[in-house]
């Protein structure tokens, strides 16, 4: 049919070539190629980026973790000798537990752009207090 012809059928004519195929199918795998490539690339920085970020963090989260664990270990040690006779003191476990959950512990109000510590950490400060009391009151020593 001709260009010219105004009854020329809008949808293509039924003699599609082999080229016209074949190039269909030559986009189609060079788009697939494109993609993996693409989400390849991207896992690849995402796991480089992430280990980068846990090399650099590991040492804090690491110190708090251990002054976490120092803090609650010493009230339930002294929450199991003398939480039957001050309940204050059972409370105060129990609230330690929630207040230093890792989830509140490394939020990103006590770290500054960098992921550094900004100055001391509230939550320890506040929990070293506590338990540095109950320590005298029960004449524990604790190094605190």
């Amino acid at each position: 049919m001709s260009s010219d012809n105004v009854l020329e059928d809008v949808w293509g004519s039924d003699n599609d070539s082999p080229h016209e195929t074949i190039s269909y199918d030559l986009n189609k795998l060079r788009d697939n190629h494109n993609k993996r490539g693409y989400l390849d690339g991207i896992t690849h920085s995402r796991e480089a980026n992430l280990q980068s970020g846990f090399d650099e963090g590991f040492p804090a989260g690491a110190k708090l973790g251990m002054e976490v664990g120092k803090l609650v270990g010493l009230l339930q040690g002294l929450a199991n000798k003398y939480g039957d006779q001050d309940k204050s003191l059972l409370e105060d476990f129990n609230t330690i537990q929630e207040d230093l959950r890792i989830n509140k512990v490394l939020t990103k109000t006590h770290f500054d752009a960098n992921l550094n510590l900004q100055g001391e950490h509230s939550l320890i400060v506040k929990w070293n207090a506590i338990v540095k009391t109950y320590s005298e009151k029960y004449s524990i020593h604790t190094g605190l």
